[in-house]
């Protein structure tokens, strides 16, 4: 099942709140480890800019 962009921003969004992983679990009905997947992506993002090409 694949979710909606949205949806992974309303997870991620609880998370920068201060929530656990494990409760933002438990409230949304998903894996742990698909929320740190997510969450892993979205801080590769932020942190680290691509190099131009060429």
């Amino acid at each position: 099942m694949s979710y909606s962009e949205h949806f992974r921003r309303k997870v991620i969004a609880k998370l920068e709140e201060g929530y656990s992983i494990r409760a933002v679990s438990a409230q949304f009905e998903i894996d742990k480890n698909t929320i740190l997947s997510w969450k892993k992506r979205i801080e590769i993002k932020r942190t680290r800019p691509r190099k131009p090409f060429k």
